[in-house]
């Protein structure tokens, strides 16, 4: 097992020293004919990383007719590395937008595109994905088109009283079938139906007081009332591997412990979890 978990972390190190090797000679186009947007954002040190994030979605079987990276407006107009000029000579859309946290992934495309006709996948940027991530979400949502979906989440608990769970006791999803009280977690990829991100702009800038460090619980909660249910890829949640040296600066340091139990009280209205306590998919 540790052999293994060494030729890994050695293996993974070794394609992301490759690609920022090759950036500049790299001429294959990191969009295709694929009928999605793929979009993320990225912030502060990881900018100097994000680049293997996008070369992994541009390695996969399909290709995204666009692909997006959102930075705040101070750290656009700083010098981008040398790896991001690189793609964007290769497609990659660099844009810039006001520093809504991570909701910078979704909403200024979202707000810019309300007549939009292809689903909008969210990627973090920390992770590498595999080569079938975005052909699986689209297979997936074919299947299913009334669904979000996305590579793993958690069940949204509740007490006695009809009230929500602390968050750090709410389990992880273990299947495939749609439900209504699983929240799609960011970092596996999601895919969002564009009658979901309509409904997610609708409030405009409101999750900067509700919601700002959880993108993903005020996305749950667009996919309630614009009558779409979430739904895992697989029956087992996906963890893909992260970037080297990206974590440090996780939200997950500081939703996990004290931030989402006060997000969820702010976001949820009682029609909404009128929705999530009923059958998973009725």
């Amino acid at each position: 097992m540790l052999v293994r978990k060494i030729t890994t972390a050695v293996g993974k190190r070794a394609r992301i020293a490759s690609w920022r090797f090759t950036a500049p000679r790299r001429r294959r186009p990191v969009v295709g004919d694929a009928a999605v947007v793929v979009s993320l954002t990225s912030y502060g040190h990881r900018i100097d990383t994000v680049f293997a994030t996008i070369e992994s979605i541009a390695a996969g079987s399909v290709r995204p007719s666009r692909l997006l990276l959102w930075l705040s407006e101070g750290d656009l107009a700083r010098p981008l590395p040398a790896t991001l000029t690189s793609l964007a000579r290769r497609g990659l859309e660099i844009r810039g937008c006001p520093d809504l946290g991570a909701h910078k992934k979704y909403y200024p495309y979202a707000h810019a595109h309300p007549h939009a006709q292809v689903p909008l996948v969210t990627a973090d940027d920390d992770v590498l994905y595999p080569f079938r991530w975005l052909e699986t979400l689209l297979e997936r949502h074919r299947e299913n088109p009334s669904t979000t979906v996305g590579y793993r989440g958690e069940i949204m608990g509740f007490l006695a009283d009809g009230s929500v769970a602390p968050y750090r006791t709410w389990r992880m999803g273990h299947t495939s079938e749609p439900d209504r009280r699983l929240v799609l977690n960011g970092v596996g990829g999601v895919l969002y139906p564009p009658s979901v991100l309509a409904e997610a702009v609708r409030y405009g800038t409101a999750f900067l007081d509700e919601c700002p460090r959880g993108d993903d619980l005020w996305l749950h909660r667009a996919t309630l009332r614009s009558g779409y249910v979430p739904r895992q890829v697989f029956a087992t949640p996906t963890h893909h591997p992260a970037v080297p040296g990206t974590q440090r600066s996780a939200l997950m340091a500081t939703n996990i412990p004290r931030g989402n139990d006060e997000q969820i009280r702010r976001t949820y209205r009682a029609r909404d979890l009128d929705l999530v306590r009923g059958a998973p998919s009725d």
